[in-house]
């Protein structure tokens, strides 16, 4: 697999470009490996650019750092979709997506603009780049695809694993110092949700230890363990993509 350096995949990204009548960029990788700040540096260098994050948690209100959900500080100016469009109660499938990404699409290339998306929800991504056409069970993933819509051009975050997984496990302490804890007790006061449901946003962990069946250091090993096995099943996702150009993710 051949890497980039970030100067290198800048000359991709400009070349492709320049040859593609109403261009999508796509930013994909693990969990933690820095897509957020990397498509905001991106935007800036192209100046006409606006980020479409693809996340299936971070389109929900209040679930903010458990989605490790970019905040205004983060976006540095740069206008970003696919955030806080639903409340927790409210459900939010890959369909829904697709059609809501679509339409943000269109809408930012009638502007003039670059559409980039970003994000590491496998599936959602793949619904958008490649048009799948959906059958009665919408998270499963489709063997069917429409026409393209838009080209697009893939770039991946190559990370060392031992780098990635020390950046997770630092990432989680940061997140228990700085409020997961608060934000699961104000979640579960606010919308009176069942467990199950809270689970189903990631919180299972921290529940627990608010229910006073593990200590916070249970918990807090329990969610590390659970951020890198999902960046583990990110990289079985993409891994042999001939389609994704991999950018190393130390030059970033």
């Amino acid at each position: 697999m051949k890497l980039y350096s970030k100067t290198e995949i800048f000359e991709v990204i400009d070349d492709f470009i320049a040859k593609h009548e109403h261009p999508v960029v796509e930013i994909l990788g693990p969990t933690g490996s820095g897509k957020t700040s990397f498509s905001v540096e991106l935007a800036k260098y192209l100046e006409d650019a606006e980020i479409i994050s693809v996340d299936s948690r971070q389109v929900f209100t209040d679930i903010d750092i458990s989605s490790a959900k970019v905040t205004e500080e983060e976006m540095e100016n740069v206008v970003h979709w696919g955030i806080n469009l639903i409340s927790p109660e409210g459900t939010f499938s890959v369909v829904d997506f697709q059609k809501y990404a679509f339409e943000k699409i269109d809408a930012i290339h009638k502007r003039g603009f670059i559409p980039i998306l970003c994000g590491g929800t496998m599936l959602w991504l793949d619904a958008i780049s490649e048009n799948y056409i959906f059958g009665e069970n919408p998270e499963e993933k489709s063997t069917e695809r429409g026409a393209p819509k838009f080209p697009v051009l893939k770039v991946g975050i190559e990370l060392n694993r031992e780098i990635l997984y020390k950046r997770l496990n630092d990432r989680a302490e940061a997140h228990f110092k700085y409020g997961l804890v608060e934000e699961t007790q104000l979640l579960r006061e606010k919308y009176k949700f069942s467990k199950s449901a809270l689970t189903s946003f990631g919180y299972k962990e921290i529940m627990q230890y608010l229910d006073g069946e593990i200590s916070k250091e249970e918990a807090l090993a329990a969610n590390q363990k659970r951020n890198r096995n999902y960046a583990k099943r990110q990289m079985t996702w993409w891994r042999g993509r001939e389609d994704v150009f991999w950018v190393d993710g130390k030059t970033l």
